[in-house]
């Protein structure tokens, strides 16, 4: 059973890696594979707003408004060089995270009208620094109008089903407010079926009213448990949640949900600083992302709490 332990967040910053594929041109049920060379020393602007929706980029001044240059020592310090009249990259960008992260393309292949880009996403210890792991690959001009079909989509694509999931379903059980945003602080994932990907965790959604230019919460609440995922023709979403019951109920159906993973979700549960961090930076991606006017956010009977920028 595959399993990954691991804490989302959303916000940026990068990683990319180095290696040029050999030029190899096979036929598997009419694919064709593409070569492609992984760009290196390019790093996440600190100013983008909101994460690529289209892994796609065949214009210089587009990537440049998601990326910046990193000049390093040695051979092998200068970034990878791109040409934009005769290339174009498949850039996969994800969220923020304290989890050292790595994202490894494996291959592209041609099939029909378009590209199915395969690439592997491997999570590693849990760091004292945020990073935002990112991978650039470089392809020839001649396969930009292709349709670009990501094969290993789960860490992209999934997350948010969880949030569609957290405000759209559990947000509508609180007093309604203007803005509804969810975070999640994720216990463990296993992978192993398509059509079931299981998801522990402990999922919190708050609704905000925007005064001024402070977001205040007037209500919300917790739901730890286990989220059942399937990929449809439409994407994914979520097709079951077993959610922990309140009350003197609570610590039976917790540990019958998480099972082994109980002590992690304790852990988790208990962390009150790290819950507070998701909630800020979760809170500032989406105050960019909505393009709204507020600076700060503020829990009832608390002080103002500064957004991050």
């Amino acid at each position: 059973m595959k399993k990954v332990l691991f804490a989302f967040a959303a916000m940026m910053a990068l990683a990319a890696c180095s290696n040029k594929q050999t030029a190899v041109t096979t036929q598997e049920d009419n694919r064709n594979v593409v070569t492609f060379e992984v760009a290196r020393n390019y790093f996440v602007r600190n100013d983008l707003d909101i994460l690529p929706e289209c892994p796609k980029i065949t214009s210089e001044e587009t990537f440049y408004r998601i990326f910046g240059m990193a000049t390093t020592m040695g051979d092998d310090g200068q970034p990878t060089e791109i040409d934009f009249d005769r290339q174009f990259v498949l850039a996969i960008v994800m969220p923020l995270t304290d989890f050292e992260t790595e994202i490894t393309p494996m291959k592209v292949e041609e099939r029909g009208n378009s590209l199915l880009y395969t690439f592997e996403v491997k999570r590693g210890e849990e760091q004292s620094y945020s990073m935002q792991p990112a991978s650039i690959i470089i392809l020839d001009r001649k396969y930009e109008n292709k349709d670009v079909v990501l094969v290993s989509e789960q860490e992209v694509n999934y997350f948010p089903a969880i949030d569609r999931y957290l405000t759209e379903q559990l947000g509508k059980q609180y007093a309604e407010g203007e803005h509804c945003v969810s975070i999640h602080n994720i216990v463990a994932v296993d992978e192993e079926k398509a059509d079931d990907i299981l998801v522990w965790g402990d999922f919190w959604v708050f609704n905000y009213n925007l005064v001024g230019d402070t977001l205040k919460c007037i209500s919300g609440g917790a739901h730890p448990g286990l989220m059942h995922i399937q990929q449809t023709a439409k994407g994914y979403e979520v097709k079951g949640f077993e959610q922990v019951e309140d009350g003197d109920q609570f610590l039976p159906t917790a540990r019958m949900i998480f099972a082994d993973k109980y002590d992690a979700f304790q852990a988790v549960n208990s962390d009150e600083k790290r819950r507070e961090k998701l909630r800020a930076q979760g809170l500032s991606s989406y105050v960019k992302s909505h393009h709204l006017a507020a600076t700060m956010y503020q829990d009832y009977g608390w002080e103002a709490v500064k957004l991050e920028r």
